[in-house]
């Protein structure tokens, strides 16, 4: 079992949940272009969501870290946090939006 502290290390490390809240934030943005285009309701649905999911993740950062310490030891937290602090990891996690950009662009 793990400490909160590297649990804690390892969240802000690999910037996961601002990497989360990015794919999330894209996605909505896609698919409510798509309802909007397709005239469905769903649209104004998927709006009031995407105003309303960051509080959600506030949360989610306390959750992640209490599941972290249950599933990984310090020594392994450890290594992940290494492994995050990679410069190629980094920059994968920077180019988020431009792949899922590209990769929407090419389904």
């Amino acid at each position: 079992m793990g400490s909160k502290e590297k649990a804690r290390e390892l969240i802000e490390v690999s910037r996961a949940h601002q990497h989360y809240s990015t794919i999330v934030e894209l996605a909505l943005t896609y698919f409510i272009g798509k309802a909007e285009k397709e005239g469905s309701p769903l649209a104004a649905e998927l709006k009031k969501l995407k105003t309303e999911y960051k509080e959600q993740f506030a949360r989610a950062i306390e959750v992640t870290e209490q599941v972290y310490c249950q599933i990984f030891t310090d020594e392994e937290l450890d290594e992940l946090i290494v492994l995050h602090s990679n410069p190629a990891i980094a920059k994968l996690r920077g180019l988020t939006t431009e792949i899922f950009d590209r990769s929407l662009g090419k389904a």
